[in-house]
């Protein structure tokens, strides 16, 4: 016995604390395991460069906004979009009209998880952008609207409920 020598109300103290301290290493080994097995990286990969030219985009969205551009899709008046694959068309107008974009992604994200993020590079089809975009889980989901206009970034965010 560890604690022979010591007085009974003591030794039981003795080996509450013996066990707490066990418990709490095991406990802290146990949650680092699980932190490793589930790790997710951050949410973007060029956060820095992003955050350095943070301000500019703000100014280019802006700017473009100021000039009547805006981007709409087939989906702009659907309420619930259904399991599995659906065409998606992206068009980018100015003042009303149609408007040529260089090219034209879209980025499908969940809520503070990178775990089923998935980009999507839209094709050129006339003036507007088209692609068939895989909706494989229900929910509601952060749609984001990337195109690129004579070298500056417009776009537009906004949710989208699978069902």
């Amino acid at each position: 016995m560890m604690f022979k020598d010591l007085h009974p109300s003591l030794r039981n103290a003795m080996y509450v604390v013996l066990f707490s301290f066990t418990a709490l290493v095991a406990a802290t080994f146990y949650t680092i395991r699980l932190t490793f097995q589930h790790f997710e990286p951050v949410m973007d990969k060029n956060y820095y460069e992003i955050g350095l030219n943070y301000e500019k985009a703000i100014e280019n969205q802006k700017d473009l906004l100021s000039q009547g551009y805006q981007l709409t899709t087939n989906w702009d008046n659907t309420t619930l979009l259904p399991l599995g694959e659906s065409n998606l068309t992206v068009s980018l107008n100015q003042k009303g009209v149609l408007a040529k974009a260089d090219s034209i992604y879209i980025v499908l994200e969940r809520n503070a998880t990178t775990k089923h993020t998935a980009r999507y590079d839209l094709t050129p089809s006339n003036l507007s952008f088209t692609g068939k975009i895989s909706l494989k889980e229900t929910g509601t989901w952060n749609l984001r609207i990337i195109s690129s206009i004579n070298g500056k970034t417009f776009e537009r965010e906004g949710k989208i409920t699978v069902r």
